[in-house]
């Protein structure tokens, strides 16, 4: 008799949806979590100079002038080297004079034909004179600026590699010349994240030469072309090199940090996935505590450990079957649990009592 009351009590003391439905299938729920994120990508790359060229001359001549230390540091414009050009200064000093000459005759000439003494023709003849002494002088100067070699931009020089009095011929290269006040990162980056990235996306490098030192930097040029052997897509960033410490040929760990994004995480072991496509069990509410499941397809993203992102099919505080979901079918009823209950502990308490 006692066993039978004792029977009658654990019936009472359970839930009431339990009389409704005493066998319903049990499942862990997971719920979808919202959280801020900031992906980032890491690559290696190689720096280079901003500006980059070796300084030659294109006559042959000797050289009459250096103006240049080795590693010096040259402004834009500024003589580097001077070939010997006597020859060539007369000549344009004769061609001055009579460019001079030529341009008084066309001027003494423009009253007349203004009186009409002159005929149109001759103050032409006049005019043509004085043109073709200018073009003349221009040829000679043209020629005397090959004589001297000027710094195409402002940077800082190599070392010398001629001496004064030494022959040089087309093509001799005489230094070279880089500018180091910004530097090129060329890397490569998985086109599988092609749609990360933008011109502008900052970008932080480190070098082991400066271990406790970051370089910062933007994404200037993202090439319109994918590699076919590696998959990689080629960028190049420009860092700020206003201290000097960065040089060409350094290899930098580059890491690209994206925008922060908000996205929807879901327990890893809720997916079910069905021929290519991905499924989770959405639990509904309904009568008596219960709830009502249903089949929803959803697209994945990245993944975590343990989560995985949801990109569409469920919103921001839904539930889903975490555990269980192979052992259930759409439209069934479950009871929802935070764990699993086991029969035993059911009759360890039934024979306590």
């Amino acid at each position: 008799m006692f066993k039978h009351l004792s029977r009658v009590w654990l019936l009472v003391s359970l839930p009431f949806f339990a009389f409704a439905n005493p066998n319903a299938q049990q499942v862990i729920v997971g719920q979808v979590t919202g959280e801020t994120i900031v992906e980032t990508i890491n690559a290696l790359g190689t720096l280079s100079a901003r500006e980059s060229v070796a300084l030659s001359v294109s006559v042959t001549e000797r050289v009459s002038s250096l103006h240049f230390q080795d590693g010096e540091q040259v402004k834009k414009g500024q003589v580097l080297l001077r070939l010997f050009s006597e020859e060539e200064r007369a000549s344009l000093a004769e061609l001055k004079v009579a460019t001079q000459d030529a341009q008084r005759q066309y001027d003494r000439f423009v009253p007349l034909f203004q009186r009409g003494d002159v005929a149109q023709s001759v103050l032409d003849e006049r005019k043509r004179d004085w043109d073709l002494a200018k073009a003349r002088e221009a040829v000679m100067q043209a020629k005397l600026d090959k004589l001297t070699l000027v710094a195409p931009f402002s940077g800082q020089v190599g070392l010398r590699q001629v001496s004064e009095g030494a022959l040089l011929t087309p093509g001799t290269v005489v230094t070279d010349l880089k500018d180091l006040s910004q530097m090129k990162l060329d890397f490569t980056v998985p086109s599988r994240f092609l749609t990360e990235l933008a011109t502008g996306l900052n970008v932080r490098a480190e070098t082991d030469a400066y271990p406790q030192q970051a370089f910062t930097g933007q994404i200037e040029t993202i090439l319109p072309q994918i590699d076919p052997v590696t998959r990689s897509v080629q960028v190049r960033a420009n860092l700020d090199n206003a201290k000097g410490l960065l040089m060409p040929g350094m290899l930098m760990k580059v890491t690209l940090q994206q925008q922060p994004r908000s996205v929807l995480f879901i327990p890893e072991t809720a997916i079910v996935p069905i021929a290519e496509r991905q499924f989770v069990y959405k639990l509904n509410p309904d009568e008596n505590g219960l709830y009502k499941l249903q089949r929803v397809q959803v697209q994945l993203g990245m993944r975590q450990p343990g989560l995985v992102e949801v990109v569409s099919g469920l919103k921001l505080g839904d539930k889903v079957v975490s555990e269980g979901a192979l052992r259930v079918r759409p439209g069934q009823l479950v009871r929802a649990l935070e764990r699993l209950e086991r029969k035993s502990d059911m009759a360890d308490q039934e024979a306590g009592l």
